[in-house]
């Protein structure tokens, strides 16, 4: 029987609207790398232009404490501007050695009384492979820096 869990995090992208954020976010993915390189070593696209539905790309990221060089290859499952949310599935690569199945949600939305800041909320979706591997706190430790990361870079930058 198939057990899939589910874990979230949440973090607040101070002085940076939903709109603004999440426009960076589906646009400029590929360029984590250059913005956040304490995290992220190299992005690779293997098909598409790598930020539409259907782009499979090559990571490798720094993920934990000590942090440790992790290669995943992630395909983009659903992008809705609407709704400000993206999500993918992890199709290879060394999270799916300890993971059956592994996948990515983050939405954006304003804060309401506050709309030059948002809330990011990530949300995993996995299947482990037996009942000792752990909750894979590290990824979401790891998307909760992505987004204060990107919410300073966005405040400095004025993108």
């Amino acid at each position: 029987m198939v057990q899939m869990h589910r874990q979230q995090v949440e973090a607040e992208a101070k002085n940076c609207s939903a709109d603004q954020f999440f426009c960076f976010f589906k646009g400029n993915m590929i360029k984590l790398p250059q913005i956040v390189p304490h995290t992220h070593k190299s992005v690779q696209v293997l098909e598409g232009d790598g930020i539409s539905v259907g782009s499979v790309r090559l990571w490798k990221i720094l993920v934990g404490t000590p942090r440790v060089e992790v290669m995943a290859k992630d395909k983009i499952k659903t992008l809705d501007d609407e709704t400000r949310t993206v999500s993918w599935t992890l199709m290879d690569g060394d999270v799916l050695q300890r993971y059956k199945t592994f996948e990515y949600t983050v939405s954006v939305s304003p804060i309401k009384g506050n709309e030059q800041s948002c809330l990011v909320k990530w949300s995993v979706e996995y299947e482990k492979e037996n009942e000792d591997v752990p909750v894979p706190n590290d990824y979401l430790e790891y998307a909760e820096n992505i987004t204060k990361s990107m919410a300073s870079h966005l405040v400095l930058n004025k993108a």
